[in-house]
Protein backbone atom coordinates (compact mmCIF):
# COMPACT_ATOMS: atom_id res chain seq x y z
CA UNK A 1 0.00 0.00 0.00
CA UNK A 2 1.52 3.59 -0.84
CA UNK A 3 0.70 6.42 1.94
CA UNK A 4 -0.43 9.53 -0.54
CA UNK A 5 -0.07 13.07 1.57
CA UNK A 6 -2.38 13.94 3.51
CA UNK A 7 -3.06 17.52 4.45
CA UNK A 8 -4.36 17.69 9.06
CA UNK A 9 -5.12 20.74 10.47
CA UNK A 10 -5.21 21.60 14.15
CA UNK A 11 -7.32 24.74 14.79
CA UNK A 12 -8.16 27.11 17.51
CA UNK A 13 -11.35 27.25 19.34
CA UNK A 14 -14.05 28.32 17.68
CA UNK A 15 -12.87 27.35 14.55
CA UNK A 16 -13.01 23.55 14.13
CA UNK A 17 -12.89 22.05 11.13
CA UNK A 18 -13.80 18.37 12.32
CA UNK A 19 -16.90 17.09 13.95
CA UNK A 20 -15.52 14.56 16.40
CA UNK A 21 -14.05 15.86 19.39
CA UNK A 22 -9.96 14.74 20.12
CA UNK A 23 -7.71 13.86 17.56
CA UNK A 24 -8.40 11.36 14.38
CA UNK A 25 -5.86 10.69 11.87
CA UNK A 26 -6.57 9.79 8.50
CA UNK A 27 -6.50 6.83 6.05
CA UNK A 28 -4.25 6.88 3.60
CA UNK A 29 -4.83 8.77 -0.10
CA UNK A 30 -7.91 10.36 2.61
CA UNK A 31 -7.51 14.06 3.37
CA UNK A 32 -9.19 16.80 5.43
CA UNK A 33 -8.52 18.84 8.52
CA UNK A 34 -8.74 17.32 11.85
CA UNK A 35 -8.87 19.42 15.07
CA UNK A 36 -7.03 18.94 18.51
CA UNK A 37 -8.72 18.84 21.82
CA UNK A 38 -8.91 22.76 23.52
CA UNK A 39 -7.21 21.47 26.23
CA UNK A 40 -4.03 21.62 23.64
CA UNK A 41 -4.77 24.17 21.38
CA UNK A 42 -2.35 27.26 21.16
CA UNK A 43 -2.46 30.83 19.73
CA UNK A 44 -1.15 29.55 16.12
CA UNK A 45 -2.87 26.76 14.36
CA UNK A 46 -0.93 24.01 13.77
CA UNK A 47 -0.63 21.67 10.95
CA UNK A 48 0.61 18.73 9.64
CA UNK A 49 0.90 16.32 6.44
CA UNK A 50 1.56 12.99 5.47
CA UNK A 51 4.61 12.96 3.16
CA UNK A 52 6.15 9.10 1.37
CA UNK A 53 8.88 8.12 3.71
CA UNK A 54 8.70 10.62 6.52
CA UNK A 55 5.56 10.42 8.13
CA UNK A 56 3.81 12.92 9.76
CA UNK A 57 5.45 16.36 8.66
CA UNK A 58 4.22 19.76 10.09
CA UNK A 59 6.49 22.35 8.36
CA UNK A 60 9.38 22.96 9.89
CA UNK A 61 12.07 20.37 9.93
CA UNK A 62 12.24 16.69 7.79
CA UNK A 63 15.27 15.24 9.81
CA UNK A 64 14.97 13.09 13.11
CA UNK A 65 18.30 14.24 14.27
CA UNK A 66 17.90 14.08 18.38
CA UNK A 67 16.77 17.18 20.29
CA UNK A 68 17.37 17.63 23.78
CA UNK A 69 16.26 20.25 26.68
CA UNK A 70 17.97 23.58 25.70
CA UNK A 71 17.86 23.17 21.73
CA UNK A 72 16.24 25.84 19.86
CA UNK A 73 14.67 26.59 16.56
CA UNK A 74 13.15 24.74 13.14
CA UNK A 75 13.69 21.04 14.77
CA UNK A 76 12.29 22.00 17.98
CA UNK A 77 9.41 23.77 15.95
CA UNK A 78 8.56 20.66 14.49
CA UNK A 79 8.47 18.33 17.78
CA UNK A 80 6.58 20.87 19.21
CA UNK A 81 3.89 20.88 16.31
CA UNK A 82 4.22 16.65 16.44
CA UNK A 83 3.35 16.71 19.77
CA UNK A 84 0.46 19.41 19.48
CA UNK A 85 -0.79 17.69 16.87
CA UNK A 86 -0.61 13.85 18.52
CA UNK A 87 -2.75 16.24 21.83
CA UNK A 88 0.14 17.16 24.42
CA UNK A 89 0.08 20.75 24.93
CA UNK A 90 3.78 22.35 25.04
CA UNK A 91 2.26 25.53 27.05
CA UNK A 92 1.21 29.24 26.43
CA UNK A 93 4.04 30.00 24.13
CA UNK A 94 2.81 27.40 21.61
CA UNK A 95 5.55 25.90 18.96
CA UNK A 96 8.09 28.94 19.73
CA UNK A 97 11.18 26.80 19.02
CA UNK A 98 12.89 26.68 22.41
CA UNK A 99 12.77 23.43 23.78
CA UNK A 100 12.06 24.61 27.36
CA UNK A 101 10.44 23.02 30.77
CA UNK A 102 7.14 23.07 29.36
CA UNK A 103 7.95 21.29 26.16
CA UNK A 104 10.43 18.60 27.97
CA UNK A 105 7.35 17.94 29.86
CA UNK A 106 5.29 17.21 26.83
CA UNK A 107 7.75 15.06 25.71
CA UNK A 108 7.78 13.09 28.44
CA UNK A 109 4.32 12.98 29.17
CA UNK A 110 4.36 11.92 25.42
CA UNK A 111 7.10 8.95 25.72
CA UNK A 112 5.21 7.33 29.18
CA UNK A 113 2.12 7.69 26.73
CA UNK A 114 3.62 5.26 24.45
CA UNK A 115 5.46 3.37 26.69
CA UNK A 116 8.89 4.49 25.24
CA UNK A 117 11.69 5.22 27.79
CA UNK A 118 10.32 8.78 29.69
CA UNK A 119 13.86 10.77 29.56
CA UNK A 120 12.73 13.89 27.72
CA UNK A 121 14.75 13.94 25.10
CA UNK A 122 13.34 13.27 21.49
CA UNK A 123 16.04 10.59 20.16
CA UNK A 124 15.31 7.99 17.33
CA UNK A 125 12.21 5.82 19.15
CA UNK A 126 10.65 9.00 20.36
CA UNK A 127 10.80 10.51 16.58
CA UNK A 128 9.24 7.44 15.33
CA UNK A 129 6.74 7.57 17.19
CA UNK A 130 5.73 10.89 16.72
CA UNK A 131 6.25 10.78 12.92
CA UNK A 132 3.90 7.48 12.57
CA UNK A 133 0.41 7.53 11.59
CA UNK A 134 -1.48 5.51 14.93
CA UNK A 135 1.21 5.16 17.32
Amino acid sequence: MRWGKTAVTVGLAGALLAPAAGISVAAPGASGPVAAPASVRSAAAVSCRLLDFIGYYCGYHLSNTRADPGNSGAKVQEIQALLIFKGFSVGSSGVDGQFGPATESAVRRFQSSRGITSDGIVGATTWHYLRTPGL
